[in-house]
């Protein structure tokens, strides 16, 4: 007799939901074409981008210098941008900037699937090694836009708690999460490469202005991690997906985006209804 779980489709791999998640994501913007911006974070390291134009930009940091290479950017509010780019010389890593030009003030997230130490170790063990269940890893760090102003604190909060959102990113891509705390959130595929399937994984959740929020997450049984930029009052959410292939360890990143719909909110025992 063969379980329904032995004839099953496989997990998808990055590739798959790479596929028909921007439905809900405006086009690029030119907006920050010919400007240049020094991020500074806490330890004096500096990230500058020169955005050459719509497309291409030259950065620098810790002595490194790239020329020129692709990014995306996206206006989410007025002089509010989501920037997007991969390290053109080590696909492994994946650099995401929150740039608010009025605020004066910024966020880097730095993605990685580099390092492979705990791939083929078991999801307990990983947990217990590594202090992560993902092998995909993503630093939130606030950063200030001038030399001597002073760097935001972006602390991972609970403003998401509670809240059960449904995400149409195409009509053949169709979402739901449930925050269930600071750390964990369960999301489940209506439609999509892994319609049927769901599960509990890490993010990091930073409120960025009122109902404005960076959701950073990263899965434990796929190498991938993904950047949104939520804003809870046009229900919209834009960012990026990116991770590797678990058989080939091929990379590949996608700007999404999807259109939000409040479901409920589940308040967590003990708090107040």
């Amino acid at each position: 007799m063969t379980s329904e779980h032995a004839t099953a489709d496989p997990w998808p791999q990055i590739g798959d939901l790479l596929v028909n998640h921007d439905g809900g994501r405006p086009d690029p913007t030119a907006a920050l074409a010919g400007q240049e911006v020094q991020l500074r974070v806490d330890g004096g390291e500096t990230l500058v981008l020169t955005f050459l134009d719509a497309g291409l930009l030259r950065w620098s940091r810790a002595g490194r210098l790239v020329q020129s290479q692709p990014y995306a950017a996206f206006e989410i509010r007025p002089d509010g941008f989501f920037i997007d780019f991969v390290d053109v010389e080590n696909e492994t890593r994946t650099c995401c900037v929150w740039l608010d030009l009025r605020a004066v003030r910024a966020v880097i997230i730095d993605g990685s699937v580099e390092d492979r130490t705990f791939e083929r170790t078991d999801l307990l063990s990983r947990a217990r090694l590594s202090g992560s269940q993902s092998l995909a890893r993503a630093a939130v760090r606030g950063a200030a836009l001038q030399p001597e102003g002073e760097i935001p604190s972006f602390p991972p909060g609970a403003a998401l708690l509670g809240r059960f959102l449904r995400y149409v990113y195409s009509a053949t891509h169709v979402y739901d999460h449930y925050y269930v705390s600071p750390r964990y959130f369960h999301w489940y595929c209506w439609k999509g490469p892994d319609a049927g399937l769901g599960e509990l994984d890490e993010v990091q959740c930073v409120e960025l202005a009122e109902e404005l929020f960076l959701v950073c997450w990263t899965e434990k049984l796929l190498p991938c991690l993904a950047v949104t930029i939520e804003d809870h009052r046009a229900m919209t959410s834009i960012g990026k997906i990116f991770g590797a292939d678990s058989d080939t360890w091929k990379t590949g990143n996608a700007t999404v985006g999807a259109r939000m719909t409040r479901l409920a909110d589940i308040p967590s025992p003990g708090s107040a209804d």
